[in-house]
């Protein structure tokens, strides 16, 4: 007689749970990474602007590799490629090392509010 008993309360308890579980309130949490993430220090952002300048630094020369390959993905004849692309994948190296040392010189003279923004796009060559 008792297990009758308490299989009759556990279904009771079952039913009473099942009926109760849909009234809950459900718990959410909104995410908002305007609000969630915090925002980065000056010295983050100047150490960023340091990091950026030397990778474009060290990294400036593979423009030239990059524009080939790019324009050999679109399709450019072969006389483009070779008089063309050189020279404009030298002026992009030249123009990326040049824009590194800028912000490599320039990462502690920063203002607080401006100037911590990439230069070129995209900002990392790779």
């Amino acid at each position: 007689m008792g297990m009758k008993r308490f299989g009759t309360i556990l279904v009771a308890a079952m039913v009473i749970v099942a009926l109760l579980a849909p009234a809950t309130p459900a718990i959410a949490q909104i995410y908002d990474p305007d609000i969630d993430l915090p925002k980065p220090s000056g010295f983050e952002k100047r150490m960023t602007k340091l990091g950026r300048g030397i990778s474009n630094i060290l990294f400036g020369w593979a423009e030239i590799p990059l524009t080939f390959d790019k324009k050999m993905k679109e399709g450019k004849p072969f006389t483009y490629l070779v008089g063309v692309v050189p020279v404009l994948g030298t002026a992009r190296a030249v123009m990326r090392t040049s824009t590194g040392v800028f912000e490599a010189v320039s990462f502690p003279v920063s203002d607080k509010d401006v100037n911590f923004d990439a230069v070129l796009e995209p900002e990392y060559i790779f």
